[in-house]
């Protein structure tokens, strides 16, 4: 037999080779790409609701004045005035609207994705083959948490936009050496710092993408040394705004990180490292762990993990050998997922195990990895001598998006027989793990939660008090601060005018409700310390007052006297420095007030006589079926 080359000829049908496809059909494939990756995002949304930190920032825009100490306030490590200003402009113009959010996350996400198709042209020119690493960005499951936890999303995907158009501009600075694209480059990260703190990485980013975009044609001590004035500026942003952060955190709180013990951090690596990421990277997994909050974990299939890097394994060994570029590409890539993602989780999150299973501490690195997909499997073409002057009024990388062939010496992936099994085989593997992902998603518990609270509240009657319950753990996890998961704050953004100030700061009534674990509002009563007095009859009262010691020592506590007067008669309740009126009603026979937090008992004083205080009771707002005095 003939060992030579086969040939084979496929003929395109006449669409195919009309002249708009020739001239858009790359565009019309990345477009429908793009709208297929919408859609996915959007589906995955509809079955997705608000969740923990969401609930956190919405409730926060409505009771904390605007100002720099709400947006430099450090939350759980995280500074982010972007995001919550972000916060703020959509809770003024539609409080917990679902839709409102759903379509900022999309447009969002489109952002970063038609940021990416720019970069990869200007990298790869308009090749056909660039359409494989956007669809590993589009379908890739490490963005399914960033896509439909609107808190995670505030974070991640402005972080992706700030770090595509960075390589863009530095991509561009490689090109045509102009300082425009310098300062485009320091702008693009300033934004990114306004989202999130890993924009900090970006120039370090920018730096090792020069070098390895550089070092064929220069060496690498040259390509190092290139734009040396560039890094500096690099510098000083990223130094003041760490001093920022640290003086932020130092004033907020913010949570500081710790070194773990040796088998704890060896566990974290393991699992993250070991499992998470590889299972994400080949479009896994195909079944999903338990649910959080905002959504499933990672599960860890011991086939799945095997396959996974047998698959990775196979990808970098087969384009380390077809292309020179490919090892410094995939060093950069793992080296920002270690940098970036494992290490600052296990310093500051590994005491949670469930950290090394959840996928969206991966997100912020996708661009990178499809940018290093791109990379090794397309040469980069550097302009040169021997494309002529740039035509005046044309930058250079105009004329260097052209189609062209490879430099001698490197493959033709295009030719491959591969690549478009194994990008339909991806595509088919993340999109049966979204369907996964999709029924761990709290959208159908959480919304009907808030839907009951909207409807009830609307409803409810102008003289009953609403007191606060806590938000269910299952929505709001209890490593949060007590005053941010309580109704009164988490909630009142439901209300409108004056109806969510009473939410907010409820005041005294003779009927008290509060929020059960389905949303809705039902009677309650008040369990905690209690004093009553003995056989039905009253609490002494020396000199018309009735001291009572009964603790309050956390926020959302509630004061309940239950007393017999014969007239409307009006006392005094006093608890440290505060002091507050309320009307004893004759045709009743209980009296609710919020109870301060404040050292020392409380004094009720009564003017009249015949006042029959029997229960004073200072505790938590519960359903009557809990129970309570």
């Amino acid at each position: 037999m003939n060992g030579g080359p086969v040939e084979v000829e496929l003929r395109l049908p006449r669409w195919a080779r009309s002249p708009f496809a020739r001239r858009h059909g790359l565009q019309v494939a990345a477009l429908l790409l793009l709208l297929a990756g919408l859609a996915l995002k959007g589906w995955l949304l509809s079955r997705s609701y608000f969740a923990e930190d969401d609930i956190v920032f919405v409730g926060r825009a409505v009771a904390e004045p605007f100002g720099w100490d709400h947006l430099l306030r450090v939350h759980i490590g995280h500074l982010m005035p972007g995001a919550l200003a972000l916060v703020r402009a959509i809770t003024a113009v539609s409080a917990y609207d679902w839709t409102l959010v759903s379509a900022v996350i999309l447009a969002l996400y489109a952002g970063a994705a038609l940021a990416l198709h720019r970069l990869l042209r200007l990298l790869c020119g308009t090749r056909p083959l660039i359409l494989v690493p956007f669809a590993f960005f589009l379908f890739a499951p490490a963005n399914f948490q960033a896509g439909t936890w609107f808190a995670a999303a505030l974070n991640i995907l402005p972080l992706q936009i700030a770090m595509i158009m960075a390589m863009c501009s530095q991509v561009l600075l490689i090109r045509t050496g102009r300082t425009g694209h310098a300062l485009a480059g320091i702008a693009w990260t300033c934004a990114g710092l306004l989202f999130f703190e890993k924009a900090l990485l970006i120039p370090p980013v920018l730096f090792l993408l020069t070098v390895l975009l550089s070092a064929r044609e220069h060496g690498v001590l040259e390509a190092a040394r290139r734009h040396l004035g560039l890094w500096p500026a690099y510098l000083a942003v990223g130094g003041a705004y760490l001093t920022g952060y640290l003086i932020a955190s130092g004033r907020t709180g913010g949570q500081g990180l710790a070194v773990p013990d040796f088998y704890a951090a060896v566990d974290y690596l393991g699992s993250f490292l070991g499992g998470t990421v590889p299972t994400l990277l080949v479009g896994g997994p195909l079944s999903w762990g338990p649910e959080t909050t905002a959504g499933p974990l990672v599960a860890h299939q011991a086939v799945e993990v095997a396959v996974a890097w047998l698959v990775l394994a196979a990808v970098v060994a087969g384009t380390c050998r077809r292309h020179l570029m490919a090892a410094p590409a995939w060093a950069l890539a793992a080296g920002y997922l270690l940098a970036a993602d494992a290490l600052p989780i296990m310093f500051s999150r590994s005491g949670s195990a469930q950290h090394a299973f959840e996928s969206r501490y991966i997100a912020d690195a996708t661009p990178l990895l499809a940018v290093c997909l791109a990379l090794v499997l397309m040469p980069w073409r550097a302009p040169s001598r021997e494309d002529g002057p740039v035509p005046q009024g044309r930058s250079r990388e105009a004329g260097s998006l052209r189609r062209g062939p490879a430099p001698e010496g490197e493959p033709s992936w295009a030719a491959s027989p591969y690549i478009l099994p194994a990008v339909c085989v991806y595509v088919v593997i993340a999109l049966v793990s979204a369907s996964g992902f999709a029924q761990g998603l709290p959208g159908e518990r959480n919304r009907a939660y808030f839907e009951a609270a909207r409807a009830d509240l609307a409803a409810l009657d102008p003289e009953t008090g609403v007191y606060p319950s806590l938000v269910p753990d299952s929505m709001v996890f209890p490593w949060q601060a007590l005053e941010d998961r309580l109704t009164s704050r988490a909630l009142s953004p439901l209300a409108e005018g004056t109806l969510q100030e009473r939410v907010r700061h409820p005041g005294a009534a003779h009927r008290a409700v509060t929020f059960d674990g389905r949303g809705h509002l039902v009677p309650a009563t008040v369990f905690g310390g209690y004093v009553a007095a003995k056989d039905g009859s009253c609490l002494p009262l020396g000199g018309g007052t009735a001291v009572v010691d009964v603790p309050a020592a956390h926020e959302g506590n509630v004061l309940r006297i239950d007393y017999r007067v014969p007239r409307d008669t009006l006392a005094t309740v006093l608890r440290g420095e505060r002091s507050r009126e309320v009307l004893l009603r004759a045709d009743r026979d209980r009296v609710y007030l919020p109870a301060e937090v404040a050292p020392g008992p409380v004094r009720i004083s009564v003017r009249g006589k015949h006042t029959c205080l029997r229960t004073v009771v200072v505790g938590a707002a519960v359903p009557e079926e809990r129970g309570g005095r």
